[in-house]
């Protein structure tokens, strides 16, 4: 078995063994434990051989995860946000010494069974990301077991128009941008951001704010496109939806519009962005054809679709069936009837 020793070095301590018939060193440090430290550390590294990795903080593995997102800043936005208390409590430990009591003492203190699912969920995947380029050997965060929401906590959608016509009628001035995000499925993000050359006619253009280029036309019903034409417009004000021509702060709108509105609505409390979840659920039930829903999303592919919405995709199963009974009874009678 490799063996070193430590020993004096000027005014410090440092480590040195014969790797590669070769004595080599460790740097010098302050004490004799650090030095020690180090030293184990590098024979543990030629004791593991290519089973071996580089020592890396939980911040740090964060932030190579966070890196690879560079070309979508909101993707990047809202994943850190969910990292910040992993971070802070655990950030300066080696990443691979985190165990999953220490990522649960972190989420017990986490308020909202929904953030706490999230905030577990993005763990999980930096972790992924670090055992698949070898940066640890294992995933502490996929051995936590944290309950999934309800979907009724998750992606509570609104059953009608006229709930949401209620929500839209308690927010006041508000209402349009309610109105507007039930239509067409936008993300607050793409919402907020609309411009007024982005819309033409019963077409809008939506700016994706999930990944670079993620454009996409959405076709309004009338309630859209009354809902864009609806806000007081000026010359200098380009944005559709502005509060006296400044931009709409989303965290404002939710806390002082938002959850009032429900309240006097009388419906159950869920995220604005249960808005974008309607307008999933309200396509599935009319038979829009799930590549056309990924489309009009902005999904990369179905298969993300099919992955949120696939309990819905079941429910409308008897829907289903019903279209082929009906088109199975019309093409007998045709066979039967060939006038």
């Amino acid at each position: 078995m490799q063996r070193g020793t430590v020993g004096r070095h000027g005014d410090g301590w440092r480590g040195r063994w014969r790797e590669d018939g070769r004595l080599r060193a460790t740097r010098t440090v302050r004490t004799k434990g650090e030095a020690s430290r180090l030293l184990d550390a590098e024979l543990r590294r030629i004791e593991l051989g290519e089973r071996w990795m580089p020592p890396i903080t939980l911040e740090e593995l964060a932030e190579r995860f966070l890196a690879q997102y560079a070309a979508g800043p909101e993707t990047v936005k809202f994943a850190r946000r969910r990292l910040v208390r992993p971070v802070a409590a655990l950030g300066a430990a080696q990443a691979g010494d985190v165990t999953p009591e220490a990522i649960q003492r972190v989420l017990a203190a986490v308020p909202g069974k929904a953030w706490r699912y999230d905030i577990c969920r993005t763990l999980r995947m930096t972790y992924r990301f670090g055992v698949a380029n070898r940066l640890v050997a294992s995933n502490p965060a996929a051995l936590v077991r944290i309950p999934m929401p309800r979907r009724s906590e998750r992606m509570l959608p609104f059953e009608s128009w006229a709930e949401v016509e209620a929500v839209a009628e308690e927010a006041g001035a508000w209402g349009p941008l309610i109105i507007f995000m039930a239509d067409t499925g936008a993300r607050p993000g793409e919402a907020i951001r609309l411009e007024h050359r982005h819309v033409h006619g019963s077409r809008v253009e939506l700016p994706g704010t999930k990944t670079a280029g993620a454009w996409r036309t959405v076709h309004m019903t009338g309630r859209g496109v009354g809902a864009v034409r609806m806000p007081p417009r000026a010359m200098w004000i380009r944005r559709v939806f502005n509060v006296h021509g400044r931009p709409i702060s989303w965290p404002y709108f939710t806390r002082e519009v938002w959850h009032p509105a429900l309240t006097l609505a009388g419906l159950e409390k869920r995220p604005p962005y249960s808005l974008r979840h309607t307008f999933a659920y309200w396509s599935l039930r009319a038979g829009v054809p799930i590549a056309t829903l990924a489309r009009e999303m902005g999904h990369a592919s179905t298969e993300r679709t099919f992955s949120v919405y696939d309990g819905w995709c079941h429910e409308m199963g008897a829907d289903a069936a019903a279209l082929r009974a009906a088109w199975a009874g019309e093409t007998a009678r045709m066979n039967a009837d060939p006038r």
